[in-house]
């Protein structure tokens, strides 16, 4: 852990400075998570009147970025400009390559709502970039464009941004999880059994937990392009039902985050919630938490393989609505941040984490803002992490739940493992987890 010494006095040093104070409290870096834009489904069911020839935007055919999602982040492009260039001064006017990386994952609507929201933020024609220094001065060169590079890796190896990436050992645990009790009786109960025939008989497949969003989805978006004529086309849809399959979908999210009513929730000695939330929202929210830790440990220092994070100020991970409820389901604020309960964050939706040194106590801190969707504005929710009572929050606590959610193995390795040789969590990790969750759900009377 770096200690809290090294770090206030040496910003100078290394010519590191930033322009944004809150009292004692110096802004020194940013990281940004956001979901993509408005898009076409990326799959429906067989009856689906809208099939794949349905979707003609953005290059056509299914999960592609629509023009409103396009619009989506060049808007939030734009705030996240005037919240940390124009009113923070703390990002540059113009675009600098050592300042800013942004890493999405391998699918067009990540990649180009990344680029959509570079645009607002460093792509306008308002003089804060020069011809012929940041973009070509030539006949149909958008006057004031500046492509900003987006990083990527495979897909199905992308276990930070992709929550669908090829990890065996994660579909062992969510079987697993569905023998618990509690799935169990959910699963079971009238009300599911009964929308699940329903939707079996109304699409032309089988329904189950584990493809009813599919049909969900499908229905949410066409909502919002087929509203005059799906009730035509459909004849079984209603809002109700739908209403209702939502909600089923909501509770099923919740299970697949690690998310349970009682919790620990322990199938055949293993913790199936502690596990899920290691192995979904551990590797971004431990891969923050290191970035953090990297800044604070270089400064001071001039050698190689600190240059990339001293000149850093900004990481941006353009992912999905799956990695945005990982991470906050790490953290156990899932709840606190998004609603309703169980439901997804929208789109164009962002956390933003802040990293703060105070240079009266010569501590770290972290800030944790929520960008809920297109028209909103920047809320703070740190406050919602337990252990957090104030929007300043000692970097510690971050450490803390990054330390009991982080994978007992390199992710890509424990992917791989066999969850029948897994021997569990260690004890003091079990330990710091059980603290958590009492003290979340009040239940220090009972200890």
């Amino acid at each position: 852990m770096v200690s809290a010494i090294s770090i206030i006095g040496l910003f100078a040093l290394t010519g590191f400075s930033t322009s944004y104070t809150n009292g004692t409290k110096e802004l020194v870096f940013v990281q940004t998570l956001w979901r993509h834009g408005d898009r076409s489904p990326t799959k429906t069911f067989p009856t689906d009147p809208y099939q794949e020839s349905a979707w003609t935007f953005g290059g056509g055919g299914w999960g592609q970025l629509s023009p409103i999602g396009m619009r989506q982040h060049l808007n939030l492009g734009k705030m996240l400009r005037g919240r940390y260039v124009t009113d923070y001064q703390f990002f540059p006017t113009k675009y600098n390559a050592k300042q800013i990386y942004v890493r999405s994952t391998d699918v067009n609507r990540t990649i180009i709502s990344a680029m959509s929201n570079l645009l607002g933020q460093y792509g306008q024609d308002d003089g804060s970039s020069a011809a012929d220094v940041d973009y070509p001065a030539v006949v149909g060169w958008p006057k004031g464009f500046v492509p900003i590079a987006v990083h990527t890796v495979d897909d199905d190896t992308d276990h930070l941004g992709n929550m669908e990436s090829t990890c065996p050992f994660r579909e062992q645990v969510w079987n697993l999880a569905k023998t618990s009790d509690e799935v169990k009786n959910f699963t079971n109960s009238d009300k599911v059994q009964s929308m699940l025939a329903k939707l079996t008989n109304y699409t032309g497949e089988t329904v189950d937990i584990d493809n009813l969003w599919i049909i969900t989805n499908a229905l949410y978006i066409e909502q919002i392009y087929f509203n005059d004529s799906i009730r035509t086309k459909n004849s079984w849809f209603t809002d109700d039902l739908y209403a209702q399959a939502d909600a089923i979908n909501d509770q099923v999210q919740l299970y697949q985050n690690g998310i349970f009513k009682n919790m620990p929730n322990v199938v055949n000695g293993h913790d199936v919630g502690v596990l899920t939330r290691k192995i979904r929202g551990g590797p971004i929210l431990n891969d923050m938490v290191m970035h953090m830790n990297i800044k604070l440990a270089c400064q001071g220092m001039t050698t190689p393989n600190c240059t990339w994070i001293n000149n850093l100020k900004n990481y941006v991970y353009s992912a999905h609505d799956t990695t945005i409820y990982a991470f906050f389901s790490a953290l156990l604020i899932e709840e606190y941040a998004v609603k309703p309960s169980g439901g997804y964050p929208l789109y164009s939706a962002a956390v933003l984490l802040e990293l703060y040194v105070d240079s009266a106590d010569k501590k770290p801190y972290f800030k944790m803002i929520y960008h809920e969707q297109d028209g909103s504005g920047f809320k703070t929710i740190t406050q919602g992490i337990q252990g957090c009572s104030s929007d300043y929050c000692d970097l510690d606590v971050l450490r803390n739940f990054s330390a009991t959610i982080q994978p007992d193995q390199p992710i890509d390795q424990w992917c791989y493992s066999d969850l029948n040789k897994y021997s569990g969590v260690s004890t003091v990790s079990m330990l710091l987890i059980a603290v958590i969750l009492a003290v979340r759900n009040d239940f220090f009377g009972l200890f």
